[in-house]
C-alpha cells in the first residue's frame, strides 16, 4: 500500500510533537524566569535552585504524560501543582536563607547593649564604652 504524500511539513506527526515540546519548554522557561526574578539569592545558589526546579518540573511533566494526561494539559497541571511563581520563590528563599545563630546574636547585640546600659544605669557615664567595644571585637572574630 502506498503512503499518502505529505501536504506540508506541519502535517507530519513528528513536527507536531516537536512543536509541542518546544512550546512546553518555553512555558516552563517563562515560569522559571518568573521565579528567578523573585528570588533574592546570590547567583550561584539561584542557578542551582533553578536547575533543580527545572529538573523537577520536567520529571513531573514526563510522569503526567506517561499517566495518560493529554499533551495540552500536562504543563498547565504541572505548574498548577507547583503554585504561583512568586509564592514558590518566597518559599525557596525562606528555606535557603536561614541565618545562623551567630548572625542572630550579632543582630540582637545592639538591643542587648542598650538594655544592659539602661538596666545598670551606664548611660550616665562613659565607662561602658570600652566594655562595649571589647564585646564588639570578640563577636567580630
Amino acid at each position: 500500500m502506498a503512503e499518502l504524500p505529505l501536504r506540508n511539513e506541519y502535517d507530519h506527526p513528528t513536527s507536531w510533537c516537536l512543536k509541542r515540546w518546544i512550546a512546553m519548554k518555553i512555558e516552563l522557561s517563562q515560569y522559571l524566569q518568573s521565579i528567578k526574578e523573585h528570588l533574592l539569592m546570590d547567583s550561584n545558589s539561584e542557578i542551582e535552585v533553578i536547575r533543580e526546579l527545572e529538573a523537577h518540573l520536567e520529571d513531573s511533566c514526563e510522569e503526567m504524560q506517561k499517566a495518560g494526561l493529554p499533551e495540552n494539559e500536562v504543563v498547565e497541571k504541572c505548574l498548577q501543582r507547583l503554585g504561583p511563581a512568586k509564592t514558590v520563590a518566597r518559599q525557596i528563599y525562606e528555606a535557603h536563607n536561614q541565618g545562623t545563630w551567630r548572625q542572630a546574636l550579632i543582630a540582637a547585640l545592639p538591643h542587648l547593649f542598650f538594655a544592659v546600659m539602661f538596666a545598670l544605669k551606664w548611660w550616665m557615664g562613659t565607662s561602658w564604652m570600652p566594655i562595649m567595644f571589647f564585646v564588639i571585637l570578640i563577636f567580630n572574630f
